[in-house]
C-alpha cells in the first residue's frame, strides 16, 4: 500500500497532518527493515500512527500486537479507542490486535521468550516515569523479541531553528520533576546517551543508528504551544514548585519562539537480543 492508502485506514481530523505523520513513520519502519511475515510487538501504540505502517510492512501473513497503557476514553479530538477501532475496521485490521488499558510493567500481559521477531518502542520512551522504569520495559521487550527497535526525538540538534522544540521539551521535563500525578506527554527526558548506556549495561548488540528528519512534522509546534500556553498557566497556580524555579521555568517558556521553528529529528536504532 502507498502513503495515501495507509492514511485512508486511519481516523482523520486533518488529511495533511496525517500524511506528514504517516510518511515519517514509513521512514522509521523502512530503516528498521521490518519484513513481510514478521510478528511485531508494539508498546505505546497510541492512536495507531506507527501501528498502521507496521501492519502494512508485515503484510497479510504478518501480525502486529499493539499495546498501550491508556484507556479507550483517552485522547482528543477523538479518543484512542475511536482511532484504533477505525484501524481495526480497515483493510489492515485483520493483522492487528490492539490491547488498551494494559500495563505491561504491572503484569497485565506477558509473552513467551522470543515469541516476536521484533519489538517496537517508537516515540514513547518519554512517557515513562523514570529511566529505571524504561529500563524494566526494555528488559522485557528484549526477552520477548529477537530484536528491539527504538525511535525518539533527537536532542542533538543540527539547526538553530530546532532549539525551540528542544527547549519546550526540556521545560516540560523540568516541570515534571515536581509533579506526583501526571498524564503529560513528556515525563522523563531520555537521550540517545541514556539509551546506549542501558544497551551497554545489558550487553545487547546494538545495530545501525540514524537521525531521521522530516521537516514538516507538526510535533515541534504542538510542544511549543503547549509549553507557552498551558504550562505557563499551570505554573501560575502550582504551589508545589519552588518560587525561584517557577520563575525560571516561566521565563524559559517565554523565550521559546514558535515562528520559524523546526522539529528535531528522530534518533533511531535497534539491537539484537539473541
Amino acid at each position: 500500500m502507498n502513503l495515501e492508502e495507509i492514511v485512508d485506514c486511519m481516523l482523520l481530523t486533518n488529511q495533511e497532518i496525517q500524511q506528514t505523520q504517516t510518511e515519517h513513520r514509513i521512514k522509521l519502519v523502512d530503516f528498521w527493515e521490518i519484513k513481510a511475515g514478521d510478528h511485531v510487538l508494539e508498546v505505546g501504540c497510541g492512536q495507531g500512527d506507527t501501528t498502521a505502517v507496521l501492519a502494512n510492512a508485515v503484510g497479510p501473513n504478518g501480525f502486529v500486537q499493539a499495546i498501550d497503557i491508556a484507556p479507550e476514553t483517552y485522547g482528543a479530538p477523538f479518543t484512542i479507542g475511536d482511532a484504533t477501532n477505525h484501524i481495526k475496521n480497515s483493510v489492515l485490521g485483520d493483522r492487528i490486535d490492539f490491547k488498551l488499558a494494559t500495563d505491561i510493567l504491572q503484569g497485565d500481559i506477558s509473552f513467551s521468550d522470543k515469541s516476536f521477531d521484533v519489538a517496537i518502542l517508537s516515540h514513547a520512551s518519554w512517557y515513562f516515569g523514570s529511566k529505571e522504569e524504561l529500563t524494566r520495559m526494555l528488559v522485557l521487550l528484549s526477552k520477548w523479541a529477537k530484536r528491539v527497535c527504538y525511535a525518539e526525538w533527537n536532542p542533538q540538534i543540527t539547526d538553530v531553528k530546532q532549539s525551540a522544540h528542544l527547549l519546550a521539551v526540556l521545560t516540560q521535563a523540568s516541570y515534571e520533576a515536581f509533579k506526583t500525578n501526571t498524564q503529560s506527554n513528556i515525563r522523563t527526558f531520555i537521550s540517545p546517551f541514556d539509551l546506549k548506556e542501558i544497551i551497554a549495561e545489558h550487553n545487547w548488540k546494538i545495530g545501525a543508528e540514524a537521525s531521521i528528519y522530516s521537516e514538516k512534522m507538526q510535533d515541534s509546534r504542538w510542544e511549543i504551544e503547549y509549553t507557552k500556553d498551558f504550562i505557563t498557566k499551570e505554573l501560575e497556580a502550582d504551589l508545589g514548585v519552588p518560587a525561584k524555579f517557577k520563575t525560571f521555568l516561566q521565563s524559559q517558556s517565554q523565550l521559546i519562539q514558535l515562528e520559524d521553528s523546526l522539529p528535531m529529528a528522530s534518533y533511531c536504532t535497534s539491537w539484537r537480543t539473541e
